[in-house]
């Protein structure tokens, strides 16, 4: 090989040298750039997905909360009612007052319907149930609903309404574990009430 070829190609490979290491480096850079959008991505999608999660926990325990407090609402309403018809003393506003949480437990109910896990649902069908077994009882012993039906007493709805404490207490218990809290903090509600229809603790 001539003195000039040398240099010549000495030159030739060095331009190819670095320009091969241009696009080494290029695409390493790249690929470390892809990478980092992958992870990026991931990041993103997972916490999204943990977002939606805390979103849904979220509304089940607002929708569970909401339920509870219809359903204590509707069940006082109700104690209170079959207090005044046993005085003789029923007003409109008492009767507007107990549809009122009627409805509201209804609403409640119905979105809970659509929200809360199946062991949630199953006791607040039977909270539901006997609640509204309960508002038809006094709302015939008030001849708002008639006929009145056989073995339909006041006794029986006072009955009926203290039972239902022990329901409540359940369908809250069941709650509280859907939603996470620890079995030791849970509340019980005393099936005891006095002659106001307060709940004595």
């Amino acid at each position: 090989m001539s003195s000039t070829v040398v240099p010549l190609v000495i030159a030739f490979l060095g331009i190819v040298g670095t320009l091969a290491s241009g696009l080494m480096t290029q695409r390493l850079a790249e690929n470390v750039k892809s990478k980092e959008l992958d992870h990026s991505e991931r990041q993103r999608a997972e916490e999204r997905q943990y977002e939606t999660k805390r979103a849904m926990e979220e509304a089940v325990r607002a929708c569970s909360v909401m339920l509870n407090t219809a359903s204590l609402d509707y069940h006082s309403e109700l104690n209170n009612f079959w207090y005044a018809l046993r005085a003789d003393r029923v007003t409109d506003d008492l009767r507007s007052r107990l549809d009122d949480a009627r409805r509201e437990h209804r609403a409640r109910y119905s979105e809970a319907q659509m929200r809360v896990p199946d062991d949630v649902l199953a006791t607040a069908d039977d909270v539901h149930r006997r609640l509204s077994r309960i508002y038809g009882v006094l709302k015939r012993l008030d001849g708002s609903i008639p006929p009145r039906r056989e073995g339909e007493s006041l006794e029986q709805a006072h009955a009926q309404i203290v039972r239902l404490w022990d329901q409540l207490s359940e369908m809250r218990r069941v709650m509280r574990r859907s939603i996470g809290v620890p079995p030791d903090r849970v509340c019980t509600v005393s099936g005891v009430i006095d002659d106001q229809g307060r709940d004595i603790k």
